[in-house]
């Protein structure tokens, strides 16, 4: 069989529904069973690092984030390299959103840069290495302005209702019940594209406040794996995410799909590489 290896705990974890729903559709094009196979901890590197050491026969299938693919090897915590992996392609992400009280004083990114350059902006994060967090100081950087930024081990949009923050980097369902309540409003989704339960809120991208980041979710492969396996893998994976059922779970599991290809995940995480490395150099995070 092959392993399909997701490193989030199961069972409600949405790598780890949309993994399920996908095993099967792929088990029945290839005739062959793929099973599902949780492997939590060490912020996904241990579930990453197995994979890198699997044997490249086609047979171990990983779903990994972009923090194990780029911000920990960038910070150097992992035992392997981003090119001990080959993509069969992005496949969807996370939506988070930049997200304020419903009365500040600024209702996009322009808005936001101007109001910091005057005036102090309390941002409320999970912490410097986080990918939402990083996106953010993109976003200060070229909006010319700085964060007053605290890091929180349990961040909750109740700080930004409260006035404790200003800002917050959040996951965009988790932020549902206070946008619609007239609380909260959302000024930049961090997602390639449009989230789209709020069409209107334009992306950091979009705004020209850095480039189409988001916290992905990609499937790989051991490097060194036949090419033509990992194209069958690919276009296997990919007519998987467009069956009906699959499409049904991945809107009730709240993550927002964006197939991208092999070629063109890899052009973009060694981008992605170049670019976080040098808000990771700014912030002091690594040398």
């Amino acid at each position: 069989p092959i392993r399909l290896m997701t490193p989030c705990p199961a069972p409600t974890d949405p790598s780890t529904l949309v993994a399920n729903a996908i095993a099967p559709v792929m088990s029945e094009d290839l005739g062959v069973p793929v099973k599902v196979v949780n492997k939590p901890g060490g912020g996904a590197v241990l579930a990453t690092a197995e994979l890198a050491r699997s044997r490249p026969d086609g047979y171990t299938v990983g779903l990994i984030s972009i923090g194990p693919m780029i911000t920990q090897v960038l910070r150097g915590k992992t035992p392997y390299k981003n090119q001990d992996l080959e993509p069969l392609g992005l496949v969807w992400s996370s939506p988070f959103t930049l997200a304020a009280r419903a009365d500040a004083p600024y209702n996009n990114l322009d808005e936001l840069a101007a109001y910091g350059k005057e005036h102090d902006l309390k941002l409320a994060h999970w912490g410097l290495g986080a990918v939402p967090t990083l996106i953010a100081m993109k976003v200060a950087d070229v909006g010319g302005f700085e964060w007053k930024e605290t890091a929180y081990s349990k961040l909750n949009p109740i700080l930004v209702v409260q006035g404790d923050a200003d800002v917050i980097t959040f996951s965009t369902p988790g932020l549902r019940d206070y946008v619609e309540s007239g609380k909260m409003k959302l000024l930049a989704a961090m997602l390639p594209n449009r989230v789209p339960a709020y069409p209107d809120v334009p992306t950091v991208a979009e705004q020209g406040y850095g480039d189409a980041y988001s916290i992905w979710f990609g499937a790989f492969v051991p490097k060194e794996t036949d090419p033509a396996i990992v194209a069958q893998l690919s276009e296997a994976f990919f007519k998987a995410m467009e069956d009906p059922s699959v499409q049904t779970v991945v809107e009730n599991a709240g993550v927002v799909a964006h197939p991208t290809g092999p070629e063109e995940a890899r052009k973009r995480m060694d981008r992605e590489l170049e670019e976080f490395g040098g808000i990771m150099k700014n912030l002091g995070i690594i040398q």
